[in-house]
Formats: structure tokens, C-alpha cells, sequence
């Protein structure tokens, strides 16, 4: 999947994706003379810490098989490396072939490729969108800088207008509307509208059959904004009648006026449908204007559910609140929407909004039994995470619906009662697609457990339904808990493949505190597993910074919760490899801040074996005992054999350690022979 970024962020990550030792890939896309090459070239003038290697190709060589194959894969050795690629539009088929063989594999290697394409849909283009958008691959980072047209000097496009015929400017006017040659005939009463559109193309203002440039602004300013929307009324039903495709005809629906006709929320939601991949902005507008359209209370529900999903891009905070709206939306029909939005805004762990939001539905007296049934349960998880003064009280019995059950699994679970697992596999063993949030947190309940392909087999379901309805939040929420259960296995290699591919899912602007801070701590732990620790101090440090002021208040200032518990888990891990005498009261605090949240069981962070490691390094030796105890103790009562296993195990490990003086250089062997033992379970 890709992701839109500028130009000064391309620096920026390219650093960044070098440093980590993973690939990455930059399109940079833009019409002839937006400056493509300038961009390609003051990126290669930047890096100085990798081997740059450099390529251009022409139309003339396109059919030219290996040719730029040839000029490259010489140098294509040990990284880190910048392979830079302009023109990538013309490249032969054969070099587009072994381009895609590469783009899949360098998320192993140093290598990052920065290329440019004009957008003209050539073959070699055709490729290269299919490698950035194929979900069924690993693929790199893939992101996209998308250089605006270049400046029109709109002086000169508004005394050449001036100048015109009427005649002219009203053929101007509709292909300014409908960019289509054929429409503007039906638009316009111009018999020789051939020749007008010769005219205006010797002078500058058409290309092809488009407007150049930003004479189409100049053209539309020149009408009022009555003669705009019959204009656009008539050219949308026009359109429709022409069948030109859904792109053509919501593209001239976005600015046209309410049609009040019954295809047109179709073309909107279905062209939004298919831009919420790539270009969730676009999908916004789209869906922005099937509001407008005259349509159910149930579809109106619907479509500012989708408009939410699209908008967490840009405006994630608009998107909260559109969410909550949602579920203050009174009537029976609008009870799916309802269950989808407070299922997004649990997933994004915006909980106060959310408890209010989930408090409003639930008073509501239309709310039926199924549908109060979920809307209990992320009630329950809402509050189970952020604790408050409790809104909706907890029902004894077990719940009979999968979401209750995966809910109730997960309070369960946290307090290391064995039961909990029985009944996180009767919530994820019903078909259908369900609310998120339960599914995920039954799935993080058996991975607690040590039923890892149980629980993988849970995400994976969750990731299909997840993306098949454009639920992205879900989709990242699904790639974390994936990474973290595949190192609970042992799988790093793999888990690292689903960190890196969580941020090209959804952007870091975002993700919420704790998703930062959880993020944060597998960052740290892969990094460690690969005896990267100068690397891990600098994910610390500038993880911190990205998770905003309040993820910076909880690690140096206090705070409380889960986030806090996390971050304090990430400082305590880098703090026990450079200074281990250290990392205790950390570890300590963090399970302090489980503990107020309700989290007893060690399953959830292991804080109290690296608590004991880091007090043997300061000669505590009866401490680091009786963490050690409590650890086996609430093994003992999880019950799981390969629980109990895995902690007699680690229990060795950390009595192994040497006391005093020679801790460190063992925690610095830890990390990396621990984490990438042999997979099991």
C-alpha cells in the first residue's frame, strides 16, 4: 500500500529507512515540467551516508530489452544503497520485470529506490502500481510525492480570455466542466467546435482535449457560481446518458449541485470505493458530496461511516468526530452504522470520546438486543482500558453473543483466570465478519495462552474482512497484535515484515498514544533482537516525540494506564541492555500501572523476570527471588503447559545471569540469542 508524503518528508524517511536497514521505495509523480528530475537530483545530492547509483530511461529505449537492467544491477551490490531511477515511465519490459523482482525483496536490505513516473499510463507505470497496491506480497514502504502542475501565468490566461468570442469561451466553459471533447459538443450549441478548440490550443489554453494548465480556474471564474451548477447539473446527467464510466462522471458529480436522481450516490460511493486505497482524500470528497445527495437516514449513517475511514488520513480528529456523531443518530435503521462506529472508535483507542459516544447509544431506548449487546461490550473494553466511574455495569454471567464473549475473554485473561481462553475461542469459532475490536482482543487472549496459530488464524480473518470493508484502523490494529504474537514465537524476521508494513497501512499522524506506545516496544524489542541498541535509543527518544505531548507527560512526568505501562515497558528494555542496574524501578513502575488497570497476568509484558534481571545486575539477589516467584506463581495459576514451559525457561535465563559487574554484556547477549530462538507452538 502507499502513502503520500511532500517532498521535505522524503529526506526525511529515506534516512530513516536506510538507518533501520530495510528497504524502501519514493515515487515521484508529476507532469512534464512539475520537476520530477530537480527532486531526484537534490536527493541524490543529499545522501552521503549510502552508495548512490543512478539511471535514466527515454521513450526511445523502451522497447529495448535490459537496457536499463543492464546500466544497474552491475552496482547492485551490499548496501546501504540509493538506486535513483528517472523517467521510470519508459522502462523496457524486461527492466520493469527485474524492477518488480527487486521492489519485492529489498524490506530485507539496505536499499531504498526513489523513481519518478509522468502518470501517462505506460506499461512500466501499469507495473509499478500493481507491485505498491498488491496486499498479497511483502512488499517495501511504498511512498508517493506528488508534484503539483507547473505554475500558469495567469495574467497572460486572462487577457487571452478576454479577448475571446463568446462562442469560445462557451465551449471553454464546458470542457472546463467535463474534460471531454464529445460532452462539450452535447454541452455547447457550437456547430464548429473542432475549430474553436484548434484556436484555443494555438494559443496555449488547450492540450489535447484538456485545459492547459490553470486556465480551467480561469475559465470557471469568469462564470457565476448559478451558471457553474446548471452547467455541472447538465453535464453529470449527460455523462450518466454517455455512459462514460464512473470516474468520468463522479469526477464531474464533485462539483455539480444535488441531482436528485437515483444513480448518482451509486457512481459516488462506488468511485469512493475504489480511491479509499490510494487516495483516501479524494475518497472523502467523493463521499463528502453523496451526502449532499438526497438519501436514507440509514445511508446517510452509512456513508459518514465510510467518510470517517477516509478521513483518518488528513484529519483524524474530524474522523472522531464524525464517528461519535454517528452513534448519536437516534432511529432503528441506522443500528449497523451505529455498531461500526463505536467498533472504530474502540480500535482507535480514542477512549474518551468513545465512552461518551457508547454511553449516548446505549441510552437510547430503539437500541435493540443485538445491537446493545455489542455496544456493552466495547462499553466494557472502553472502560477496561481507561478506567473511570463505571457507566455500564458488568454483567456476572458469561455473554452469548462473540463479542461479549471476546470482551469478557479479555478481562478475563488479564487477570490470569484460565477460563478466559475457552472463551476467546467460542468468540473467534462464529462465522461472519463482526465487530473488530472483540475479535482482536479474543485473538491477543489466545496468544497470551500460547495458541499462537489460533490466534493468528483470528487476526488473519480479521485482516481480510478488516480491508475488504476499507477499515484500515483495524487493518494496522491487526499488523501490531500479528507482530507481537509472531515474536512470542520466535518468528522475528516476520514480525519485523508486519511493523514496517503497519505504517504504510495507516500514517503515523494517526495512530493514538497508546498505539504509538505499543508500536514503540516492538520497535525497541526487534531492534534488540538484532544488537541494535545505539538504534533502540533513538526509536526511544524520537518515539516519544511522535507520540505527541501526551505520550512525552507519560514517560517523563507520570500519567497513567496502559500507555503509560508501554512506554514505561520500552524505556525499561533499553535501559536494562546500556545500564542494567537501572532498569528495575522502571520495570516495577510499569507493572504498577498494569496492575491499576486491572492486568495481573504476566503474559501481557514479562515486566517482572526483567525486573529480576536488572536487580541480580545490582546485587539483589533475594529481590530478583521474589519476582521470579510471583512470575511461576501466576504461570502456575494461567495453567497453560507451554506457558509454564516458556517461563521455567526464561526463569533460567535470568538465574543464569551473572550478579554485579559482568550483567551487562550478558543483557547484550539476551536479547538477540532469546528473541530469535527456534519458533514453537
Amino acid at each position: 500500500m502507499s502513502r503520500r508524503i511532500t517532498e521535505q518528508e522524503l529526506v526525511t524517511e529515506l534516512d530513516r529507512g536506510l538507518r533501520r536497514g530495510g528497504g524502501a521505495v519514493f515515487e515521484v509523480t508529476g507532469p512534464p515540467g512539475s520537476g520530477r528530475t530537480a527532486v531526484l537530483r537534490r536527493v541524490a545530492r543529499h545522501m552521503t551516508g549510502a552508495r548512490v547509483v543512478t539511471a535514466r530511461t527515454s521513450p526511445f529505449e523502451s522497447d529495448v530489452d535490459g537496457s536499463v537492467h543492464r546500466l544497474v544491477t552491475a552496482d547492485l551490490t551490499a548496501g546501504p544503497l540509493l538506486l535513483v531511477l528517472d523517467d521510470a515511465q519508459w522502462l523496457d519490459s524486461t527492466s520493469s520485470g527485474l524492477l518488480r523482482a527487486l521492489l519485492r525483496r529489498i524490506h530485507r536490505f539496505p536499499v531504498a529506490v526513489v523513481l519518478s513516473t509522468a502518470g501517462l499510463g505506460t506499461p512500466a507505470e501499469e507495473v509499478l502500481a500493481g507491485v505498491a497496491e498488491d496486499g498479497a506480497i511483502t512488499t517495501p514502504p511504498w511512498y508517493v510525492v506528488r508534484l503539483p502542475e507547473p505554475a500558469t501565468d495567469e495574467d497572460l490566461v486572462a487577457r487571452t480570455l478576454h479577448l475571446l468570442p463568446s462562442r469560445d469561451l462557451e465551449v471553454l466553459r464546458a470542457l472546463a466542466v467535463c474534460g471531454s471533447r464529445s460532452l462539450a459538443r452535447e454541452l455547447t450549441s457550437v456547430e464548429d467546435l473542432d475549430q474553436v478548440l484548434a484556436r484555443a490550443q494555438f494559443l496555449g489554453l488547450v492540450s489535447g482535449d484538456q485545459l492547459a494548465g490553470g486556465v480551467a480556474r480561469a475559465v470557471l471564474a469568469g462564470m457565476s457560481g448559478e451558471q457553474r451548477d446548471e452547467l455541472r447539473a447538465r453535464a453529470a446527467v449527460l455523462a450518466h446518458r454517455a455512459a462514460l464510466g464512473f470516474s468520468r462522471v463522479s469526477a464531474i458529480l464533485l462539483d455539480a449541485p444535488p441531482t436528485g436522481t437515483a444513480w448518482a450516490l451509486p457512481v459516488l460511493r462506488r468511485e469512493a470505493a475504489v480511491r479509499a486505497l490510494d487516495q483516501p482524500a479524494v475518497a472523502a470528497r467523493l463521499l463528502a458530496r453523496a451526502v449532499r445527495e438526497s438519501v436514507s437516514e440509514a445511508a446517510r449513517a452509512d456513508l459518514l461511516v465510510r467518510l470517517a475511514l477516509c478521513e483518518l488520513d488528513e484529519a483524524p480528529e474530524a474522523a472522531d468526530r464524525r464517528l461519535a456523531s454517528v452513534l448519536h443518530l437516534g432511529g432503528a435503521s441506522v443500528a449497523g452504522a451505529r455498531v461500526r462506529a463505536a467498533d472504530v472508535l474502540a480500535c482507535r483507542e480514542r477512549f474518551g470520546a468513545s465512552r461518551r459516544a457508547l454511553e449516548s447509544a446505549l441510552s437510547r431506548p430503539e437500541v435493540g438486543s443485538e445491537e446493545r449487546a455489542v455496544l456493552t461490550a466495547l462499553c466494557w473494553y472502553v472502560e477496561s482500558v481507561e478506567p473511570g466511574e463505571l457507566g455500564v455495569p458488568r454483567d456476572p454471567t458469561v455473554p452469548a453473543d462473540p463479542a461479549g464473549q471476546g470482551v469478557t475473554a479479555w478481562l478475563l485473561a488479564r487477570g490470569a483466570n484460565s477460563e478466559a481462553v475457552a472463551l476467546a475461542e467460542r468468540a473467534l469459532a462464529v462465522r461472519g465478519p463482526g465487530p473488530f475490536t472483540p475479535r482482536l482482543v479474543a485473538a491477543d487472549v489466545l496468544s497470551w495462552a500460547a495458541r499462537y496459530e489460533s490466534a493468528l488464524a483470528g487476526v488473519g480473518a480479521v485482516l481480510v474482512d478488516a480491508r475488504r470493508c476499507g477499515a484500515r484502523v483495524a487493518v494496522a490494529e491487526a499488523m501490531l497484535l500479528r507482530c507481537a504474537v509472531l515474536l512470542r514465537q520466535g518468528r522475528v524476521v516476520e514480525a519485523a515484515e508486519d511493523l514496517a508494513g503497519v505504517e504504510a497501512e495507516l500514517p503515523r499522524r494517526s495512530w493514538s498514544p497508546l498505539f504509538v506506545a505499543r508500536h514503540l516496544v516492538l520497535e525497541v524489542v526487534l531492534l534488540l533482537a538484532a544488537g541494535m541498541v545505539e538504534e533502540a535509543r533513538l526509536a526511544l527518544a524520537r518515539g516519544t516525540v511522535e507520540g505527541g505531548p501526551e505520550l512525552g507527560r507519560e514517560a517523563v512526568e507520570g500519567g497513567h494506564g496502559f500507555g503509560r505501562a508501554w512506554t514505561l515497558f520500552a524505556h525499561g528494555l533499553v535501559a536494562l541492555v546500556t545500564e542494567p542496574a537501572s532498569a528495575a524501578a522502571v520495570f516495577v513502575e510499569c507493572g504498577r500501572q498494569l496492575r491499576d488497570v486491572g492486568v495481573v497476568s504476566n503474559a501481557v509484558l514479562p515486566w517482572r523476570l526483567l525486573a529480576a534481571m536488572s536487580c541480580r545486575a545490582a546485587g539483589e539477589v533475594e529481590r530478583a527471588e521474589v519476582l521470579i516467584g510471583e512470575a511461576c506463581e501466576l504461570a502456575g495459576r494461567w495453567g497453560f503447559p507451554q506457558i509454564v514451559e516458556d517461563t521455567l525457561g526464561f526463569v533460567e535465563v535470568v538465574r543464569a545471569m551473572p550478579v554485579g559487574e559482568g550483567a551487562r554484556p550478558f543483557v547484550e547477549r539476551f536479547f538477540p540469542s532469546y528473541l530469535n530462538r527456534p519458533p514453537h507452538g
